[in-house]
């Protein structure tokens, strides 16, 4: 399992104290899945969320924020590759123009994103023999 956190401090809504709170991203049976888990050492509460696939803003930028943004490249595909390419964007839910989109930029600047959601895409990639690199963020 690939999986990345951060700690982060948060006040607490039941005492205003200062929450320790672990936020992070895994894969879980091929899916991005995500946590925030926070404790209050002053009153004791607890505040646990969790989530499959677009992880809450404020939780995605505390881990680039603390990792920087890594990035996901290809070799060139053309013909069979580029089918397979824009397959797997589409498997994942993005319009025929978006894929397009999305496979031109993994094919020359790149995909942005935090390490885990790009090792995710880089395992669908490979699955349709597509040989993808992530670069950056911190490792998982």
């Amino acid at each position: 399992m690939i999986s990345y956190g951060v700690n982060v401090a948060r006040p607490c809504g039941d005492c205003a104290s200062e929450m320790t709170c672990e936020l992070a991203q895994r894969i879980v049976r091929d899916r991005l899945h995500w946590t925030a888990e926070c404790h209050c050492p002053h009153c004791g509460s607890t505040v646990e969320t969790f989530g499959w696939d677009d992880t809450p803003a404020e939780i995605r930028d505390a881990l680039v924020a603390r990792s920087g943004l890594a990035r996901l490249t290809i070799e060139g595909k053309t013909g069979p590759g580029r089918a397979a390419l824009l397959k797997v964007f589409r498997d994942a839910g993005a319009s025929l123009s978006e894929a397009k989109a999305a496979a031109q930029r993994a094919v020359t600047t790149g995909i942005e994103g935090t390490r885990v959601e790009l090792e995710l895409l880089k395992q669908r990639l490979e699955r349709k023999n597509v040989i993808a690199i992530v670069n950056g963020g911190d490792s998982c």
